[in-house]
């Protein structure tokens, strides 16, 4: 059972990667900083309250992350990406399907980073964080976050 889920994670990874090289410029290829940081990221169902979105607790997932890069698309102006595999995919899969049409709140190390609208289940347990430079740079102090941004280099 998990050798099928890591097959299943690592042919979307595949699939994604061609997708994204196949459909990009060849010319806007993604930047990327190595930084092998584990973060404690967590998921919360979300209150909104005159549009302000807190996080519900307990937390519905929380996990140490291992990260190996973040990177950089042209597409996303000045945000940085950061790819998370959660180790429960079963468990982020059940949020994700519960949630569908919802937000939820994502914390990295405590702090909240992001409130998505969940779209769809994801069952692989991938999550991509969007952040800003400001967010990036207090996350990944060693890493050169200029150096992934349009016009800094």
């Amino acid at each position: 059972m998990k050798v099928t889920r890591l097959f299943l994670s690592i042919m979307t990874a595949c699939t994604i990667g061609i997708l994204v090289i196949g459909c990009g410029n060849k010319n806007e290829l993604p930047q990327v900083e190595t930084v092998n940081q584990n973060l404690n990221v967590a998921i919360y169902a979300a209150m909104e309250n005159e549009g302000e979105i807190t996080p519900v607790e307990p937390a519905l997932l929380q996990e140490c992350v291992s990260l190996d890069k973040i990177i950089h698309y042209d597409s996303d102006g000045d945000y940085i990406t950061v790819p998370v595999q959660f180790k429960d995919s079963v468990v982020y899969a059940e949020i994700t399907e519960a949630n569908i049409g919802k937000r939820i709140v994502i914390t990295v190390d405590g702090e909240v980073v992001t409130t998505p609208m969940v779209k769809m289940r994801i069952g692989n347990g991938a999550c991509s964080i969007l952040l800003s430079k400001e967010q990036a740079q207090s996350l990944f102090p060693r890493a050169e976050i200029e150096n992934l941004l349009p016009g800094s280099n």
